[in-house]
């Protein structure tokens, strides 16, 4: 160790508690909320701008993440539902909507905008700063970076932020072009027989932009074809991309083939300006000796991995640690974001899809903007004793609350199942802690510096899709795909609210987990095509119900004629009649009994009617 007390003696050193590698949208975003809570931070970036992951990917410079600009409502967390490229801020003009006005924006405008974000909330960031190795110091878990510079960083904590930027490796890779390198100019692929490995959004964008000028495309991978329209996983083959299931399908040529290249390696042999695809020597035996082609072009597609070489001393990688575990791409860690093999190591950013991979949307800006947010939380109040950030609700205003809340809220709705709202009576009023993540509620005590105890009024919403209804090879647009109806809301199959109460604390949630265990009672309300979860038969009153059993209170709407009644005979009025915002007019109920005396309709029809009524 006399080297590293060499590098101190003649090194500049600077002391931070929070140290942040890595500049991109999920850095900046936790800087951001490290700084609001008036935290003592850094961010260390090797290039020279923020989001330099933008300035290469994707090659084609145009993102697939959505910017629908007009939603037809003016409420900005609504409006954050359905814009998948902003930054979370206070400012409600520093929203990407500003800066383009293509539903499937360029990369360069991205740039600009991370630019300009740095720059109006001053986020510390050291740019052109490489970390050569990390040392953590056993007597109290502290940390010192050093740097290509021989400057020293010592931080309390490090917080790693450095996305998933290397191109997967097989054996054969290095025989082929890297999506990182190969060119994206359609005229080089004129009149080519070309191989793409992968079926992802990578290798479809590439396919998408040659398959015009080619003989054919054929794409190669281990699995079939994942859509994303079929699985609700973002992740997955966008619409956008996928013209060349058009041509495949349509026989014109292009195909599909499965096979596992780490399983099953292949040989890529030039002769003659052709690639032609042989089975490796361990094969023999087992598969046909020679298969497809011969290729003017190869191409690795397979998406990228983590880089642990910074972390190499602290920690492993997943593959490295859990080798029979079929996620190896992302480092191993809690739902707090810590990793589970180095204390004070937290992860943010992209990184930490390792928790929910093919449960929700972790992996991609409109999904971690929040758990960064959330991952500030964490520390704040972990590190520093400042509480989580909580709204207070009269009890009895507490189900137009919910209701209000549902319809408006965006971290639970991009971030489904895994971040949820935490209700807590206090007496007559209600304490409400947005996003916290589902994995922690087992230690919600902690988190929120409460007493064990605190689970006996602990009531929990988060936004679910049905069960069994987004999967690989299932029908989306079949004709039974939604249910109105209010006692069949738990067979609903699009994103909606369900509540959960808890009289205990409730069971720990696996990684990549979406079971809440240990419910006491759970409530489906109806899902909307709006998600506009406010109609009186479909989720008022099933809330105000579940709501009422549950906290033992009357929680029924009333309405505004019973309130004035009540007032003008001095007749002594409810607690609802008190709080205006259970109290309903009776037009609707009205209306809802005409439609009921006037037709002869069935259940499913009267509730459609009720819907259109309303």
């Amino acid at each position: 160790m006399w080297y590293i007390l060499l590098i101190f003696f003649f090194s500049t050193v600077e002391t931070w508690d929070y140290c942040v590698i890595g500049a991109g949208p999920g850095g900046i975003q936790l800087a951001y909320y490290l700084q609001k809570s008036g935290l003592d931070y850094v961010i260390i970036e090797r290039n020279s701008i923020p989001g330099s992951f933008f300035e290469v990917y994707p090659r084609r410079r145009t993102l697939i993440s959505i910017n629908k600009r007009h939603t037809g409502e003016t409420n900005t967390e609504f409006n954050m539902r359905h814009d998948w490229n902003s930054l979370l801020s206070d400012d409600p003009e520093m929203v990407f909507k500003h800066y383009s006005k293509e539903m499937f924006p360029p990369a360069d405008t991205f740039l600009e905008y991370l630019q300009d974000y740095v720059e109006k909330f001053k986020i510390k960031i050291h740019y052109n700063t490489n970390i050569d190795q990390i040392v953590q110091d056993p007597s109290d878990s502290s940390f010192s970076l050093f740097t290509s510079k021989s400057d020293v960083y010592t931080c309390r904590y490090v917080v790693a932020s450095t996305g998933i930027s290397v191109l997967h490796k097989f054996k054969g890779s290095d025989d082929v072009e890297g999506y990182d390198t190969v060119s994206h100019d359609p005229l080089h692929y004129e009149g080519k027989k070309v191989l793409i490995l992968g079926k992802g959004n990578s290798a479809f964008e590439t396919a998408d932009l040659i398959y015009g000028h080619t003989d054919f495309v054929h794409l190669l991978s281990r699995d079939r074809v994942k859509l994303s329209w079929n699985t609700h996983y973002v992740g997955d083959v966008r619409g956008v991309n996928n013209q060349l299931l058009d041509t495949y399908q349509l026989k014109s040529l292009d195909a599909l083939v499965e096979r596992d290249l780490d399983k099953q390696p292949i040989v890529f042999e030039k002769k003659g300006g052709k690639i032609f695809l042989r089975d490796h020597e361990e094969n023999r035996g087992r598969i046909q000796d020679e298969f497809l082609g011969p290729y003017d072009k190869v191409i690795n597609c397979l998406g990228f991995d983590y880089d642990p070489s910074p972390f190499a001393n602290l920690t492993k990688t997943r593959k490295e640690e859990v080798k029979e575990e079929k996620w190896t791409k992302y480092p191993s860690m809690g739902w707090d974001f810590q990793s589970a093999t180095v204390k004070n190591l937290y992860y943010a950013g992209t990184i930490t899809h390792g928790l929910d991979k093919r449960v929700s949307s972790g992996g991609f800006i409109h999904g971690f903007r929040y758990s960064s947010r959330t991952l500030a939380w964490i520390l704040a109040a972990r590190n520093h004793g400042i509480r989580w950030p909580s709204e207070t609700v009269p009890l009895y205003g507490i189900v137009s609350f919910m209701l209000k809340r549902m319809n408006e809220m965006n971290g639970p709705y991009q971030m489904f199942y895994v971040l949820v709202d935490v209700y807590l009576r206090r007496g007559n009023t209600i304490e409400v802690f947005k996003d916290v993540p589902h994995g922690l509620l087992h230690r919600i005590h902690e988190l929120l510096a409460e007493p064990r105890d605190v689970s006996r009024d602990l009531v929990v919403v988060r936004l679910e899709y049905g069960a069994g209804y987004s999967q690989i090879g299932g029908d989306p647009f079949r004709l039974d795909r939604t249910e109105l109806d209010p006692y069949r809301a738990h067979t609903c199959n699009f994103i909606h609210p369900v509540l959960y109460h808890f009289t205990k604390l409730p069971h720990a949630v696996p990684i990549r987990g979406k079971s809440l265990k240990g419910a006491a009672r759970k409530l489906h309300l109806s899902e909307d095509l709006y998600t506009d979860f406010a109609t009186l038969t479909r989720h008022w009153a099933p809330l105000s119900n579940f709501i009422g059993t549950t906290w033992k209170e009357d929680m029924s709407y009333v309405t505004s004629e019973e309130c004035v009644y009540k007032h003008l005979t001095r007749e002594r009025q409810s607690e609802q009649c008190r709080n205006p915002t259970v109290v309903v007019t009776t037009t609707k109920l009205a209306q809802r009994e005409t439609i009921r005396k006037a037709t002869n309709l069935t259940k499913a029809e009267f509730l459609l009617c009720d819907l259109l009524s309303q």
